[in-house]
């Protein structure tokens, strides 16, 4: 393994230091992530064209379907930090044959859950109580969805393999290359174009067209890594030890499913909550709200991947306090960015509702406006949260911020289930959200500051 000094000379990560490293390596990833929320929005403003029930179908769609894509999400983050710890020890030939691994593994693993998942769609639907042509359309979504998890999984690991290699400009593009393609095909199959004779196909046009935008993006970046150029090139690897893939992935990617499932799983609760007590028109305004909450989720996760890149890296040689320093200027830069989010939906409420249902009544632009202006800021604190549990990933600490997690949310689920039995409205349901996400921020914030999860060399 080279020497402190030699690595740090060699690597451009570490020598740019822990809060610049973050801020231009995750601000890049913070806006192609976040691109995906933005177009979750753009995919809900043309839905909305179609009504009230498309809405809510689109809805429990989409928030059943976070499930699958929390798994291949987590699997690349394990693939990242195991290639940025290789890649800091100097190993990069040992890189090149576990990513080669992985790649392959990554689109076998996408075709067993997109089929597991596909076949229980319809229970998952009838979980939140949906009823109707919603319900019809809401299964419909779902299994197209689940299925698309195939190119999904593959856009997630091959970019994961960029971000190890410290490649921000490629990733942010192939992202974002997907959304535009997305929206192109939502116009068509949403509204249909008469001149080439391809019908309107309703609100499930929208997931067929994310599902096929993401396929161009997928076989995009495995060209890209298949380049002799390329740090991590998929093209005539080295001969050598064949590193296990599955089992060492899958152990460092299942307590962050369980971490980022718990988050999913407030969602899917506070929707059968809100349809079971309140009705169709705070589960209307949950529909447009909790698409907003997804540009924080995901542009939160882009500056968790860059202290796992730099934290991975540091740890191997040593740097203990720079890599503690990583989580605590991702909570920072995470938590900026999301109230940024926050404040500009906030600021221009009106205006959003409109734009995603324009025959929104004042029930429904009220009900969206209790919920940004309260529960906002929970998905605020929980970006803080997941930016300071990147850099735990990067050290390979799996378990401890699980720990954590399981301790905040049960604090969170005690308040949340005495504010729903409470009987006084959804607003004490969403405080409740707050203030248990902000005891889970707190305790992330000092488990990366004192906690045992990095040592020096």
């Amino acid at each position: 393994m080279p020497e402190d000094g030699e690595q740090r000379a060699q690597d451009k990560l570490l020598r740019r230091g822990p809060f610049l490293t973050v801020l231009l390596l995750g601000l890049p990833l913070a806006i192609g992530l976040a691109s995906h929320g933005v177009i979750n929005l753009v995919d809900l403003a043309l839905v909305g064209r179609l009504g009230g029930d498309a809405i809510l179908a689109a809805h429990v769609a989409s928030t059943w379907n976070f499930l699958p894509m929390i798994v291949g999400q987590c699997v690349s983050t394990a693939l990242l930090a195991q290639l940025s710890r290789r890649l800091g020890e100097g190993d990069r030939d040992g890189a090149r044959r576990l990513h080669l691994r992985a790649q392959w593994w990554m689109l076998w693993l996408s075709i067993g859950i997109g089929v597991l998942t596909a076949l229980p769609a319809p229970w998952m639907v009838d979980e939140t109580g949906l009823t109707g042509a919603a319900r019809g359309d809401a299964i419909h979504y779902l299994v197209v969805s689940n299925l698309g998890c195939i190119p999904m999984f593959v856009l997630m690991q091959t970019t994961a393999a960029m971000r190890a290699v410290g490649e921000a400009l490629v990733p942010l593009s192939l992202l974002l290359l997907a959304n535009l393609l997305n929206l192109l095909g939502d116009v068509v199959l949403l509204y249909g174009w008469e001149a080439a004779g391809i019908p309107s196909i309703g609100v499930v046009g929208a997931t067929y067209a994310s599902v096929g935008s993401r396929a161009v993006a997928a076989l995009l970046g495995w060209w890209w890594l298949r380049r002799r150029q390329h740090a991590l090139s998929l093209r005539d690897v080295p001969e050598g030890e064949r590193p296990p893939v599955g089992g060492p992935l899958l152990r460092d990617a299942w307590p962050q499913v369980v971490q980022i499932g718990l988050r999913a799983a407030v969602v899917l609760v506070l929707t059968a909550v809100a349809q079971r007590g309140y009705g169709n028109t705070v589960t209307v305004a949950l529909g447009i709200a909790t698409r907003l909450d997804t540009v924080v989720l995901f542009s939160s996760l882009g500056f968790a991947n860059a202290a796992t890149a730099f934290a991975g890296r540091a740890v191997v040689v040593g740097r203990a306090a720079a890599a503690r320093w990583s989580g605590a200027c991702a909570a920072l830069l995470a938590g900026l960015f999301g109230m940024g989010v926050l404040l500009l939906c906030l600021a221009n409420v009106t205006a959003i509702t409109h734009c995603f249902l324009p025959t929104a009544t004042d029930d429904e632009l009220a009900a969206v406006q209790s919920y940004l202006g309260i529960a906002g800021w929970s998905q605020v604190l929980g970006a803080v949260a997941l930016g300071a549990i990147g850099a735990l990933h990067g050290a390979g600490r799996m378990i401890s911020p699980l720990v954590v997690d399981l301790v905040g949310f049960a604090v969170l689920a005690a308040w949340f289930v005495i504010a729903a039995a409470g009987g006084g409205g959804i607003e004490p349901v969403y405080r409740a959200l707050v203030g248990g996400t902000a005891v889970l921020a707190v305790l992330h914030l000092g488990h990366v500051a004192v906690g045992r999860w990095v040592r020096p060399l």
